[in-house]
């Protein structure tokens, strides 16, 4: 079997997979834990139709709502991402069947949108949708890779460590 790999090698710039998306969304790098909502909670966040506070997200909202402006789509992740719980439903990467072995198969979605319950902003719920038909409820989320004097910055200040452990 051959497998294709979506993103090119030297992509700066990507939709996150599936993997990616769930670690920005729920876990906290300065605790360990991974949460149940991407408000850095267990309990479902407050649902608000436009908004900044913390343990908000904005869904259970009326279709002539809308989304929220992408800078007012409810509370931060722990890793200080917003709007990965409701607003609009975003596209992953990845395929539904995690493969990743064509360019045309169903993605995965996440997050729910302003019209879903909290049920849909959990953990546990991962929804695949076909990338050819468009609809109005589904958005997507930019992923980078880190500026190469960060990189480079990082492992020098590794190598500093290590070679100051050693004497």
């Amino acid at each position: 079997m051959i497998v294709f790999k979506i993103r090119h090698k030297d992509s700066r710039y990507f939709l996150p997979s599936a993997d990616e998306w769930y670690k920005a969304a729920y876990f906290d790098p300065t605790s360990g834990p991974y949460y149940n909502y991407p408000t850095g909670s267990d309990t479902a966040p407050t649902a608000v139709a436009t908004g900044t506070a913390a343990n908000t997200a904005v869904y259970n909202q009326s279709f002539v709502t809308g989304p929220a402006d992408i800078t007012q789509a409810g509370g931060l992740s722990p890793y200080g991402t917003m709007g990965q719980g409701g607003n609009v439903n975003e596209w992953e990467e990845t395929e539904w069947d995690l493969v990743n072995d064509s360019s045309l198969s169903t993605r995965g979605l996440r997050s729910g949108d302003w019209q879903g319950s909290s049920v849909i902003l959990s953990t546990s719920v991962r929804v695949s949708y076909d990338p050819s038909i468009m609809f109005g409820n589904i958005g997507f989320r930019v992923a980078s890779t880190p500026e190469p004097s960060t990189t480079a910055f990082g492992m020098l200040t590794i190598a500093g460590l290590l070679a100051r452990r050693r004497r």
